[in-house]
């Protein structure tokens, strides 16, 4: 079977085994309980599990802080305007096959007011020279790696820390997709 039809399989189960043996909602819900231990509950964005989350995501990734929220969509959006509003700049770049381009009909630009231009060529992963065919200035550039609408192609890390340069050297917030960390 090849990956592809794998995946095509999976995909039309409407049945998923999710553990060995039976297992009574009492156990399910026992363990459950045992494994959450006694950490405070989140609420709206506060509490030890979602505070210590956070550190240690900002520790792994050497940044002094980080904000977890409940989907990417929202992650990508709350970046983006917050990049374009420190920049007082509304123009931001992102692959073609960005989900916020493909998927999200274009809520950036209607919740946001963000202008997008598209870095890349729409079946290829972008690189360093899309972003140096870029002729204006932009806020922010948005990278999801993989690349999913592609087949989660990636380029090679060297074009990803030479992208990381070209944002740097031009003063332009980099956010990366951290869905696939």
């Amino acid at each position: 079977m090849t990956p592809d039809e794998r995946a095509a399989a999976f995909r039309s189960a409407t049945r998923t085994l999710r553990a060995h043996g039976a297992r009574v909602p009492r156990a399910v819900l026992a363990a459950m309980a045992e494994e959450a231990g006694d950490e405070s509950a989140d609420v709206y964005g506060r509490g030890a599990l979602i505070e210590g989350f956070e550190r240690e995501v900002a520790t792994l990734l050497g940044k002094p802080a980080a904000v977890f929220v409940p989907s990417g969509t929202m992650a990508q959006q709350v970046a983006l305007r917050i990049a374009a509003d420190a920049r007082g700049l509304r123009t931001v770049a992102f692959h073609p096959t960005c989900h916020l381009e493909v998927h999200e009909q274009r809520g950036y630009a209607h919740l946001h007011g963000l202008v997008a231009r598209l870095v890349g060529a729409p079946r290829q992963p972008v690189l360093r020279a899309d972003l140096d065919a870029l002729d204006e200035p932009v806020a922010a550039l948005l990278l999801e790696l993989p690349q999913r609408e592609i087949g989660g192609v990636l380029p090679p890390w060297s074009e990803v820390e030479a992208m990381a340069a070209w944002a740097r050297e031009r003063g332009v917030a980099l956010h990366l997709d951290g869905a696939r960390l």
